[in-house]
């Protein structure tokens, strides 16, 4: 009688970038280690990852978390491409905690990675404070729009297994606007990183 195997699960990608800004000349600011881990992707790592352990994407799925904070570590955008290449580009990034002087540089990193196809998100300060402050989609956040990208206003918690779904099966949307819906964050996951991720920070 023949042996049956399980079938391989599919892998989904879920990389969290927080970018950094260029200086005055136009490089980019790094440093070989960072004061302290960034509160924003240990947040959004914590969350994540309970969706991830909850199979939020099915029992034949695993979700793998990746986090690279730009500010101690190089953003390769050819290796990010080939790793998602490898899974059918099955999965998100997402550029986390972005301010306004971090706006360009997400996306420079973000131009290559549409155009392979990789599914792109962006939240965080500048996204929020645009659609709070100012009319309509101001320009730079339409031209991420017009690349494809999806731009998220307001707290992620709550959210995470809704976002991780339209990923996985291409139906994000343009703008998730919930600054005016906060939610419950009595019961969500506690900030968290793997130690892997601290290892360039003092």
């Amino acid at each position: 009688m023949a042996s049956r195997t399980a079938p391989a699960r599919r892998r989904f990608q879920l990389a969290l970038i927080k970018p950094s800004h260029y200086d005055d000349d136009g490089y980019v600011i790094q440093w070989m280690r960072s004061i302290v881990p960034s509160n924003t992707l240990a947040a959004l790592y914590g969350l994540f990852q309970d969706s991830a352990t909850r199979q939020v994407l099915g029992s034949d799925v695993a979700i793998d978390i990746s986090v690279t904070d730009e500010i101690n570590r190089r953003v390769l955008p050819s290796r990010i491409i080939k790793r998602f290449r490898r899974h059918g580009n099955f999965g998100l990034i997402i550029f986390a905690g972005v301010q306004t002087n971090q706006y360009p540089r997400t996306l420079d990193l973000a131009r290559p990675l549409r155009d392979a196809g990789i599914p792109v998100a962006i939240g965080g300060f500048h996204v929020s404070g645009c659609l709070a402050m100012l009319p309509g989609l101001q320009p730079d956040l339409q031209e991420a729009v017009d690349m494809g990208m999806s731009l998220f206003a307001g707290e992620l918690e709550h959210r995470c297994d809704d976002i991780l779904r339209a990923a996985a099966n291409g139906s994000l949307m343009p703008v998730y606007n919930f600054l005016n819906d906060l939610p419950d964050i009595q019961s969500v996951p506690s900030p968290v990183l793997p130690r892997r991720y601290l290892a360039r920070t003092i």
